[in-house]
């Protein structure tokens, strides 16, 4: 998945490493020319795992209901 930055975080990620050494500017351009040579078939998605759980459907549910919390006064913090 591809994110759009715009264009003024550009511009203050450049700032940021225009005071960088020779070296650190050459290997932050080598680790973008990767990024650019990789699939771009990723799917966000792909960053979680499963849900992993022993309880049934009806476990999780019967959970959920009893460890909800109604109310009218907003938690302080």
């Amino acid at each position: 998945m591809s994110v759009s930055v715009p264009h003024d975080t550009i511009d203050n990620c450049f700032r940021l490493m225009q005071n960088w050494d020779s070296n650190s500017k050459k290997e932050m351009i080598v680790r973008l020319l990767h990024s650019l040579e990789q699939k771009a078939d990723s799917d966000f998605s792909d960053c979680f795992g499963a849900w992993q759980d022993d309880r049934t459907a009806e476990e999780i549910v019967e959970d959920i209901y009893a460890n909800r919390r109604n109310s009218s006064d907003p938690e302080s913090f």
